[in-house]
């Protein structure tokens, strides 16, 4: 996890250091992925983030689910340099970009014994080109992307083919506007949800947890969380997780933002073979200022594991901000 962190945190130390740039974009997307060794099809989908540079350069973050194609349930999260041909002029604009890719890999492994699947996780390259449609007088665009991820590992790569829907935000700087003192934000949160442990079965669990965040930038926050994911024998794991987030306002009700960080398990669901009680914790953020005080927050997070007790955590929940 030494690794991921350092380079979730230089991007988020470059896309911070663009404060100033006003203009921002969230796309959705889905299509259809063919994987190239062994010829099958698949669905696909994902969403990003993209902060344009100037008329021509951007930057983006991304979440990709690769499908289920056989043997393997691939997803994981990228970032981009983007060069394109224009931007925010109505009509066709087009664009080249290039990064890197974390994958997480439920695979299948056909054993006799009792381990029946792995959680891999790992790098790949990934390569992108697309196509995108600006309407006039409008915030909204369409767009069609071509993305390839290859693997180092001896994994597969596939191409991914999507359409996407997005919407331009702009007139806003990125910070936390909804704050007359932007490093003073403290909130407390209460969330509850579905935990989905990430096997070839997917058991699902109720899901607890307890937020402390704080504002140490006008773009990054530091988050402590009480987690709790439940009682069933795949998912009976507890523990507290440490994250630092690059938040960015795309209104001044309206945040957005990415966290990585490190979560420590006082209690471990079972497994064979041994069970740590360290994990990292990935997760992607919606928060909306109901009031001046009163926070909704909707979050995914993804629980890295060393032990192939990976899972998915969807938590909803409302706080007070101090």
């Amino acid at each position: 996890m030494n690794s991921l962190m350092k380079r979730i945190l230089l991007g988020a130390i470059a896309l911070t250091a663009m404060g100033a740039v006003t203009a921002q974009e969230l796309t959705g997307y889905a299509g259809g992925l063919r994987v190239k060794e062994t010829k099958e099809n698949t669905f696909t989908g994902g969403v990003a983030y993209t902060h344009p540079v100037g008329d021509y350069l951007g930057f983006s973050l991304s979440y990709w689910n690769e499908g289920h194609p056989t043997d393997h349930h691939r997803d994981g999260v990228a970032g981009q340099v983007w060069v394109r041909s224009g931007y925010n002029e109505p009509g066709w604009n087009f664009g080249a970009g290039a990064g890197q890719y974390y994958y997480f890999d439920t695979t299948e492994l056909h054993s006799k014994g009792s381990t029946k699947y792995t959680n891999d996780h790992g790098w790949a390259a990934i390569y992108s080109l697309q196509a995108t449609y600006h309407y006039e007088n409008s915030r909204w665009y369409n767009q069609v992307q071509l993305n390839h991820i290859s693997p180092s590992s001896g994994k597969d790569s596939t191409t991914l083919l999507v359409l996407g829907v997005g919407y331009q935000f702009s007139g806003v700087k990125g910070d936390k506007l909804h704050l007359e003192g932007p490093s003073t934000d403290e909130a407390i949160t209460l969330m509850a949800g579905q935990g989905i442990t990430n096997s070839l079965d997917s058991e699902r669990a109720t899901i607890a947890a307890l937020e402390y965040r704080r504002a140490i930038g006008r773009y990054v926050d530091w988050t402590v969380t009480a987690i709790n994911e439940g009682s069933t024998a795949q998912s009976k794991r507890n523990g507290v997780a440490s994250q630092l987030w690059l938040i960015r306002s795309v209104s001044p009700k309206v945040e957005i933002g990415a966290g990585a960080g490190f979560y420590f398990n006082a209690k471990v669901p079972d497994a064979d073979g041994q069970r740590s009680h360290k994990a990292g914790l990935i997760s992607i953020a919606t928060r909306y200022h109901l009031t001046r005080r009163v926070v909704g927050e909707v979050t995914w997070n993804r629980v890295v594991s060393d032990y192939h007790r990976d899972a998915d955590l969807f938590l909803m929940g409302l706080g007070y901000s101090f």
